[in-house]
């Protein structure tokens, strides 16, 4: 068979065989090109050293030396080529403390993770499968290479990536890579918080989020990955509007939310704190009160632990804090308030993410649905309309606050949010010099 691989993988491969060396695009790449899918980015290995790469192309990087990888720049982009390599022993079940290069395709296919990623393409030889990934292919089944055990004890983080591909594909995992994935789990403690975070993103911005969130907890690997969200799994809500365990109506959620990152994570926080909010009144009838409090401090820990950057955490707090807000509310001065809390670029994610709360309790109700894109759209007319909502849209600032005599940072803060209150009030008040009035009049007052 042919596969249409991009020009500058073709030159790459017909100079290294051009000029006496072995070349296959290899991995991933193939993978997906057997699956329908079409790659992100395509690798490339050889039996030539890094050191004959670089002198056969005429402009090169040498990204990764110690591992035997070249960037190599051609005219239709840049791409890695990689030399046939074997992993020496692994160190805390993350890292090969050396690589030894060899000059043999299947020695180098034999390190590999998975079988549908241990499979090399060459347009002259065709496909090469040594262990049959394209049969698991078929057979849609994620398999490891070899023995799974030793698979998983050499990086543990191949577990948490059977996991994603299970996932992503929508393949199932094969037995005996399953049983060696539970068995050795407790690698995953030697694994970097970064290394984690990537492969827990690359889940929830699947199709199936929910599949492989799912398979994380019936596997008992979320205790290495998320352990604050363990009590969530079979706790029990015994509340009219839940039918489902706080897990179960969390997988609901993340089912409906569209695959944007800090959405789909607010989903898997939102109802986080519900465990350890839990109260039952004398009718049997549970209760979360603050829950969304206590799921936005679990949010922050875990975000901080996992390194996501600051603008993630910041959003996915707000939209955990803010997702049990009332959609009936209709005084506008309220509603003002509430999007200066909130922010006016957050109002989409916090709709949808209601939304799909809602959708994951058993009333069903089309009249609350309709409440809730009202409520979207009242917001949406205030902002659209341009009313000040913040202290920035004021037409003073904390100078000409200062220049009426002021000397104290706090009270000049003090001032502008007696401004604003105001001017959420009565927008047309937005005017420098009846601002200045109204602020020499707080001063003296």
């Amino acid at each position: 068979m042919d596969i249409n691989l991009p020009k500058g993988v073709r030159y790459i491969l017909k100079e290294l065989s051009t000029n006496g060396h072995e070349g296959y695009v290899v991995g991933g790449c193939i993978r997906d090109v057997l699956i329908g899918i079409t790659p992100k980015d395509y690798d490339v290995t050889t039996s030539a050293t890094p050191e004959e790469v670089m002198a056969l192309f005429k402009k090169t990087v040498p990204t990764g030396l110690k591992h035997g990888t070249v960037e190599v720049h051609t005219h239709d982009g840049a791409f890695d080529v990689t030399t046939y390599r074997m992993d020496g022993e692994y160190e805390a079940h993350r890292y090969p403390k050396n690589v030894i290069f060899v000059d043999d395709l299947v020695e180098d296919l034999r390190r590999r993770d998975i079988t549908i990623n241990a499979i090399a393409f060459n347009p002259e030889k065709g496909i090469i499968d040594p262990f049959n990934g394209t049969e698991d292919i078929h057979r849609k089944i994620v398999r490891a290479v070899g023995n799974p055990i030793l698979r998983f004890k050499e990086d543990a983080l191949r577990i948490l990536r059977a996991v994603r591909l299970s996932t992503t594909l929508n393949f199932n995992i094969e037995e005996n890579t399953l049983k060696a994935m539970v068995e050795t789990m407790d690698g995953l403690r030697f694994i970097s918080e970064e290394r984690i975070r990537e492969e827990l993103n690359n889940i929830l911005l699947s199709k199936n989020p929910a599949r492989g969130i799912r398979m994380l907890f019936d596997l008992g690997i979320m205790k290495y990955v998320l352990p604050e969200l363990m009590t969530m799994s079979g706790f029990l809500q015994h509340n009219p509007h839940h039918d489902k365990d706080v897990l179960g109506h969390t997988l609901e959620v993340l089912s409906h939310v569209p695959a944007d990152l800090p959405v789909r994570l607010a989903a898997l926080f939102h109802d986080s704190g519900k465990p350890s909010t839990f109260t039952m009144d004398e009718k049997g009838i549970g209760h979360f009160y603050g829950h969304e409090k206590r799921s936005r401090d679990i949010a922050h820990e875990v975000l901080m632990r996992l390194k996501y950057d600051h603008k993630t955490i910041r959003k996915v707090e707000t939209l955990v804090f803010f997702h049990m807000t009332s959609t009936d509310m209709k005084n506008e001065v309220k509603l003002k308030k509430f999007v200066n809390k909130l922010g006016a670029e957050n109002l989409n994610a916090l709709i949808d993410l209601k939304i799909a709360d809602f959708i994951g309790k058993p009333e069903g109700s089309d009249e609350k649905l309709f409440e809730i894109n009202s409520f979207r759209n009242r917001i949406e007319h205030i902002v659209n309309r341009g009313d000040p909502l913040t202290v920035r849209d004021l037409a003073v600032n904390g100078k000409d606050i200062l220049a009426l005599g002021i000397r104290e940072g706090q009270e000049v803060g003090r001032i502008l949010d007696v401004l604003l209150e105001k001017v959420l009030k009565n927008p047309d008040d937005n005017h420098k010099e009846q601002l200045l009035e109204y602020a020499s009049k707080e001063i003296n007052r």
